[in-house]
């Protein structure tokens, strides 16, 4: 593994439930979860097109260095902040298993 890819810092955030703003409205609630290192990448050959069918053509795959404190992030309470965008997390794939690396795909939120 050469540690010299993961050049891009990501934040992954937690959803925390609903505040209310000073007229009474609902405003999701997040809190910073975890700071990272990741590679990003696009999409390419077979899963740009599949993604594409899909409609989901703004979909980056970020691949960080697993850490035990990962184990915890799932598809509805979490998401990533990476140079000023949100994404939404769709999968997380503990490469092979082997607890190196973790593949996190998420969507760009319109």
């Amino acid at each position: 593994m050469n540690p010299g890819i993961y050049r891009q810092v990501i934040q992954i955030m937690k959803r925390t439930g609903y505040t209310t703003d000073e007229i009474g409205n609902q405003i999701p609630a997040t809190e910073p979860f975890l700071r990272i290192h990741a590679y990003v990448n696009n999409l390419s050959g077979k899963e740009y097109w599949e993604a594409a069918q899909a409609q989901s053509e703004n979909t980056v795959v970020f691949t960080v260095r697993y850490c035990r404190t990962l184990q915890d992030v799932n598809t509805r309470e979490y998401f990533i902040l990476w140079q000023g965008r949100e994404y939404n997390i769709t999968s997380l794939d503990n490469v092979q298993y082997k607890n190196e690396t973790l593949k996190i795909r998420a969507t760009a939120k319109e």
